[in-house]
C-alpha cells in the first residue's frame, strides 16, 4: 500500500486525497511498529536484570499505542468544523492540565516538573499542549489573516497565548518541550504569511527567554559546557555521559548493525535507553542502513503531510498541516541532533519511536486530525 500511494500521489482529482491519506497512515504505522520493536529491545535487558518481566515496558507502550490508534480513528472521522468550534475549549483544557503539574499531583523527574500522576498513570500534559496550540492557532490565524493582513492577527491573541504556553512549560524546567512549542508557533506564523518583522520580534522574545532559562539553571549551563568541551575532565562520567555512550553505540553499529536485540550500550551503559536516546540503540542494532530507513520514513511522512496541505484550498487546513510538519520533523531533528552530539542535551523524545504514552497518544491524535482534514478537502473538491 505504501508504494502504491507513493506512485499515485502525483495524480489529480478525488483519488489523490485517498492516496495521500494512505501514505500518511501507512508511514505512521510503520514508524509506530519500529518504535514498538525498539522499545522492546532497548528495555528488556534492564528489566530482566531487575528480576522483572522483560516485556513490561513493551506491554505499556503497546497499551498507549492501542489507545492512540483508537483516538486516531475517532479524530479521523470527526468533521473539521468540530475542531474549529471547540478549539478554544481544547486549548483551555490543555492549559488546565499543564497547570496541574504545579499542584500536589505534579511529579518531578531529574529536576523537571512536567508530569502529573493519577493513580498508576503518569501523564505529560505539555505533549497535549502542542496539539492544542496547533488546532487553536490554526483556527484563529485562518479566520483573522483572511480578513486582515496587518500585524494584529499575529500579535493578538496568538502571540500572548503562545508566550503563556512556553512560559508555563519553562516554569516546569522543560527547555526541550518549550523549544518544540516555539518551532510550532513559528511554523504557524510562517504558513499564515507573517512578515519578517513579526518573525524578528517573535524570535527576539523567544531567544531572550531561552537565554534566561539557560543562565538561570546551573544544570543547563553545565550541559552546554560539557557539549562544548566533551574531553574535559569528568565530562564523560558526568553530564556528558549519555552523549558519549550514545556516540559509542552509533559508531559500533557500522553499516548493517550488530543485530536486533544485540546492542551492548543498552546494557547498563545508556540510562533509560528506551526514552530520549533510543536512536542510539537503533543505530547500533540496525546500523546506518536501519537508521537511514527510519529517516526515509520521516521524510515520506513529511511528504504525505505536504500533499494533504497542497490538496486543500483552505488556509485552515494548510496551517494545521504546517504545524504538524514542524512538530514532527522539528522534534525528530532535535532528538537525533542531541543523540549525535550536534546540539547540547535537551529532553525530547523521538516521535513515534521513543517510549512515552503522552507523546504517542498526542501524535496519533494529530495524525487523526490530519486525516480528517484530508477527508474534508476531498468532500469540498467533489461538491
Amino acid at each position: 500500500m505504501l508504494f502504491r500511494a507513493v506512485r499515485h500521489l502525483g495524480n489529480k482529482g478525488p483519488a489523490s486525497h485517498s492516496d495521500a491519506r494512505a501514505l500518511l497512515l501507512t508511514t505512521t504505522l510503520a514508524l509506530v511498529a519500529i518504535g514498538l520493536m525498539m522499545v522492546l529491545s532497548a528495555s528488556s535487558f534492564e528489566l530482566a536484570a531487575q528480576g522483572k518481566s522483560p516485556y513490561g515496558t513493551f506491554y505499556k507502550q503497546g497499551l498507549w499505542v492501542g489507545i492512540g490508534l483508537a483516538v486516531l480513528v475517532v479524530f479521523s472521522r470527526l468533521p473539521v468544523r468540530l475542531f474549529r468550534r471547540y478549539a478554544g475549549l481544547i486549548l483551555i483544557g490543555s492549559f488546565v492540565l499543564t497547570l496541574l503539574v504545579f499542584t500536589p499531583l505534579g511529579i518531578e523527574v531529574n529536576g523537571n516538573r512536567n508530569w502529573i500522576g493519577i493513580g498508576p498513570i503518569t501523564v505529560q500534559p505539555s505533549e497535549f499542549l502542542k496539539l492544542s496550540i496547533i488546532i487553536w492557532g490554526a483556527n484563529v490565524l485562518a479566520r483573522r489573516t483572511q480578513s486582515s493582513r496587518n500585524l494584529r492577527p499575529f500579535l493578538f491573541p496568538v502571540l500572548p497565548v503562545s508566550l503563556a504556553a512556553v512560559a508555563l512549560v519553562l516554569a516546569g524546567k522543560d527547555l526541550g518541550t518549550a523549544a518544540i512549542l516555539v518551532l510550532i508557533i513559528a511554523g504557524l506564523f510562517f504558513f499564515a504569511g507573517a512578515s519578517l518583522k513579526v518573525f524578528g520580534a517573535g524570535l527576539a522574545v523567544f531567544a531572550l527567554a531561552a537565554f534566561a532559562a539557560v543562565v538561570s539553571s546551573s544544570n543547563r549551563t553545565s550541559r552546554i559546557s560539557a557539549w562544548l568541551d566533551p574531553s574535559s575532565a569528568g565530562t564523560a562520567e558526568g553530564l556528558g555521559y549519555q552523549g558519549v555512550q550514545a556516540t559509542y553505540g552509533l559508531a559500533g553499529g557500522g553499516m548493517f548493525g550488530v543485530g536486533m536485540g544485540q546492542s551492548r550500550q543498552k546494557v547498563h551503559w545508556i540510562p533509560e535507553a528506551h526514552n530520549d536516546f533510543i536512536f542510539a540503540v537503533l543505530g547500533e542494532e540496525l546500523g546506518f542502513v536501519g537508521a537511514a530507513v527510519m529517516l526515509i520514513l520521516f521524510a515520506t511522512l513529511a511528504f504525505a503531510i505536504y500533499r494533504v496541505a497542497t490538496r486543500s484550498g483552505e488556509l485552515h487546513v494548510t496551517l494545521i498541516c504546517g504545524g504538524a510538519l514542524v512538530w514532527i520533523l522539528g522534534q525528530a531533528v532535535l532528538n537525533i541532533s542531541v543523540v549525535t552530539g550536534l546540539v547540547p542535551v535537551v529532553g525530547v523524545p523521538l516521535p513515534f519511536i521513543s517510549y512515552g504514552g503522552s507523546s504517542m497518544i498526542s501524535l496519533l491524535a494529530l495524525t487523526g486530525v490530519l486525516l480528517s482534514c484530508s477527508r474534508h478537502s476531498e468532500r469540498m473538491a467533489t461538491n
